[in-house]
């Protein structure tokens, strides 16, 4: 993937990055909670996570778009290359999780019908030791689960540092704004912090950049809408009753301009 091209594109790839983030933490966050549930972790869903070299799933492909995004040259400060660092994290603790799901789906089941209360002595005992490995996958699978919630945790912090700022970001105010379900249940109590760290004290940005997005893909109806959100923060901000008004000639012809 030439740097130029990601380059000219940055936005969207960042955009991408945080959507594959939200996407995957979704799945994990339901592995964690059917694991508190059942003890067990589905292998299916797991493997469908993390894919293969010839079929790559969310995370491997997450992994691969945030090494080309975060440690390009244009990447945005010190937050860039340790968010880098925590995904491809996520994705080899994700990748060791899939194991301990494949043995413990496929593997324990075999254990508990090759156990006949052996007499002879040595397979007993034998029999015994592969029933402690058993058991320490086990606690290996609940290391890996503390280990990639925390490291969610971290990422999505990690996230507010590398989007500080980032007020005129077009691509990221109209994904937030067409999925801030997604994005609220991801970050949770950090959903604020992020909004903070990108607009400040003027939420209504948002809008304005999602209204600005609509208008360029011809969604006029949509875009109404947002600057409409927008106002209703803040009827006084300029720069939303300037576009509602060049939209209005726009869709008048009285004006052919972009935003």
């Amino acid at each position: 993937m030439a740097h130029d091209w990601i380059e000219k594109n940055s936005e969207a790839f960042e955009r991408d990055v945080l959507r594959d983030f939200c996407l995957a933490s979704e799945s994990l966050h339901g592995q964690f909670h059917r694991f508190a549930r059942t003890g067990s972790v589905s292998f299916s869903i797991m493997q469908s996570l993390v894919g293969e070299p010839l079929n790559k799933g969310l995370l491997w492909r997450l992994k691969d778009m945030a090494h080309h995004v975060f440690l390009s040259p244009w990447a945005r400060g010190r937050a860039a290359p340790l968010l880098d660092w925590t995904l491809g994290y996520i994705f080899h603790e994700s990748l060791k999780l899939m194991e301990d799901a494949h043995q413990r789906q496929f593997y324990a089941p075999r254990m508990e019908g090759l156990r006949c209360g052996e007499s002879d002595p040595l397979l007993a005992e034998l029999e015994s030791e592969l029933a402690v490995i058993q058991e320490q996958t086990m606690q290996s699978t609940r290391r890996e689960v503390a280990r990639l919630q925390r490291l969610l945790a971290l990422s999505r912090r990690l996230f507010c540092a590398y989007f500080s700022g980032c007020v005129g970001h077009r691509h990221l105010g109209r994904f937030l704004y067409d999925n801030e379900e997604l994005v609220r249940q991801t970050f949770g109590e950090d959903f604020e912090n992020l909004m903070q760290a990108v607009y400040g004290g003027e939420p209504e940005r948002m809008f304005l950049e999602a209204a600005r997005s609509l208008l360029e893909s011809g969604w006029f109806e949509a875009a109404d809408k947002a600057i409409a959100s927008a106002l209703n923060r803040n009827p006084d901000m300029s720069e939303a009753l300037e576009l509602h008004d060049r939209m209005l000639r726009l869709r008048s012809g009285l004006v052919a301009e972009a935003f």
